[in-house]
């Protein structure tokens, strides 16, 4: 039989990773939008015409949000 202390401390630690997880999941998404983001921005700039270089900041800082 599991006493009520191992018990609490399995459901923290499994509540620890699922929190941890969620991070990085959150992280993983938050890079792809970004990533969508400066691709969208290149093949605009292309179709308009604009010479597009790697010298120009990526979508993140450009709009500030890094």
């Amino acid at each position: 039989m599991l006493s009520g202390r191992t018990v609490w401390r399995w459901a923290v630690a499994s509540h620890e990773q699922a929190l941890a997880n969620a991070r990085g999941a959150a992280t993983a998404c938050a890079r792809a939008r970004v990533e969508r983001a400066e691709v969208e921005q290149f093949l605009l700039a292309r179709a308009q015409g604009v010479e597009v270089s790697a010298a120009q900041p990526p979508v993140g800082e450009a709009l500030g949000s890094r």
